[in-house]
């Protein structure tokens, strides 16, 4: 073999080793910030808002917006999805409430946050090749719901 196909054999067992690894806090807490945002953004009691809805921004670097209550019940069902045994009502609860348009406590939100640093420590202890499979179900699952709904 040449020294290129040896180097590229070399990134391709690379790089199935990472995707075995689980993820590392970092990228733990990355991958849950746009939720941990919205949550924080409804702490402060100011939000957001579009027809009556609130939005956060998913991504700082875009123009992309999305209702709270919709990614919150994405990332409930990616959660039931990867952890079943964890209990999500808190933020189904939310999600609901945002839906309806009815105030929250500071208890309730604090739920939230706090379930969300719980998923953050499960999170570090499954492979990224798992988490990965699971986030583009769901992804798979909403654009099918998107097409059947229009």
């Amino acid at each position: 073999m040449t020294r290129a196909q040896l180097r590229h054999v070399a990134a391709c067992q690379r790089y199935k080793a990472d995707r075995k690894r689980p993820p590392t806090r970092k990228q733990a807490k990355a991958w849950l910030a746009p939720i941990r945002n919205a949550i924080a953004e409804i702490r402060t009691g100011e939000v957001a808002a579009f027809r009556g809805y609130p939005i956060t921004r998913i991504h700082w670097a875009d123009e992309d917006f999305a209702r709270i209550d919709h990614a919150i019940n994405g990332f409930v069902a990616l959660m039931d999805r990867l952890m079943p045994d964890i209990e999500t009502w808190p933020m189904k609860r939310m999600a609901k409430k945002l839906e309806a348009g009815v105030l929250m406590t500071l208890d309730e939100v604090e739920e939230c946050a706090a379930l969300l640093y719980r998923v953050e420590d499960r999170l570090v202890n499954i492979p990224r090749e798992t988490l990965v499979d699971a986030a583009n179900t769901e992804m798979i699952l909403i654009e099918l719901e998107r097409k059947n709904d229009h």
